[in-house]
């Protein structure tokens, strides 16, 4: 994909609906109750969380959120459309959040992802990130997680 055809945008409430759909495409269903349109909208809305869309062309190709208090970031989501994978959407997503956060002041951005998700955490550490622990037994269904984080102040391009 060119750059050209990648737009990021931040996300209103109208937009809601459209990216629950896509998170219900992108993440395992124990994730889902998370991500309903309502909570979506009620986080869009808060001034302590960032959502960004990313469109490729027409299509809604992915969808990242970010958490942001007065001394931490956490990346609360990052979904890409399985169709759009590996064509720069969650690098491009990653960036956008990762600039934000530091234009808030906050330096330290972590995130949690299951721990049997390979691809994920190959993601994260090509973009920076390292492993600060494990939780056993992290979301509803019992699937335990691996725990992330990147010093935004250093410079870690992806490979």
């Amino acid at each position: 994909m060119t750059e050209t055809g990648l737009r990021l945008l931040p996300a209103r409430p109208l937009h809601a609906s459209a990216a629950t759909a896509l998170i219900r495409l992108a993440t395992p269903s124990s994730q889902h109750p998370r991500w309903e349109a309502p909570r979506l909208e009620r986080r869009i809305r808060s001034p302590n969380c960032t959502m960004v869309l990313a469109l490729a062309g027409r299509c809604l190709s992915g969808v990242a959120v970010l958490d942001v208090t007065h001394s931490e970031a956490q990346l609360a989501l990052l979904a890409v459309h399985p169709q759009y994978r590996r064509l720069g959407i969650g690098s491009a997503l990653l960036g956008w959040l990762e600039k934000t956060a530091t234009t808030a002041g906050v330096f330290t951005l972590h995130l949690k992802l299951e721990a049997s998700n390979g691809a994920g955490r190959a993601f994260c550490f090509a973009h920076g990130y390292r492993e600060r622990g494990h939780v056993a037994t992290s979301y509803v269904d019992g699937t335990a997680a691996v725990r992330m984080l990147r010093d935004l102040r250093v410079n870690s391009e992806p490979a």
